[in-house]
């Protein structure tokens, strides 16, 4: 692992960075992979990713009927988001993929089908930013994991 001297100046995110979700500080996937058992969940990139499934189930089922879903989709929407956040948590790198395209096609489907408000696409698409770069960020930070226990077991 690297460390970054405390003589290098931190970079300053824009308020927008989120909207290049893809694209991720080495030096935060290192700090998150340093502190991974110390930083608490809203400091993790793991936690924040299981955070954000637990926050989209409970809007789910608070609004769930007011955007025109039944009693088993929103069931449905609370296990799978729940379930999401559970693996993700524990550090599985599949559940980000999954999360990456469930949210993905959640949002597409949203779009597509025709959103009422004229602001909604907009808001959907910027929701769509802030998520994929948490779980991608916690993918990075899985997979850099992953790879530094592999070198240490050569």
């Amino acid at each position: 692992m690297t460390n970054v001297s405390s003589a290098e100046a931190p970079k300053k995110k824009s308020a927008f960075s989120f909207i290049a979700w893809w694209i991720t500080d080495p030096a935060e996937v290192e700090k998150q992979v340093t502190g991974y058992t110390t930083l608490r969940a809203w400091q993790s990139a793991r936690g924040i990713s299981s955070l954000l499934c637990i926050f989209s189930a409970v809007v789910t089922a608070l609004l769930g009927n007011y955007i025109g879903l039944s009693t088993e989709e929103i069931v449905a929407e609370a296990i799978i988001w729940s379930t999401v956040a559970i693996f993700m948590f524990r550090g599985h790198r599949w559940a980000f993929i999954v999360g990456m395209a469930l949210w993905t096609f959640e949002k597409a489907t949203l779009l597509l089908g025709g959103v009422s408000s004229v602001g909604a696409p907009v808001v959907q698409i910027i929701w769509w930013a802030i998520y994929m770069n948490a779980f991608f960020l916690a993918f990075k930070v899985e997979s850099r994991r992953v790879a530094v226990s592999r070198a240490l077991a050569r």
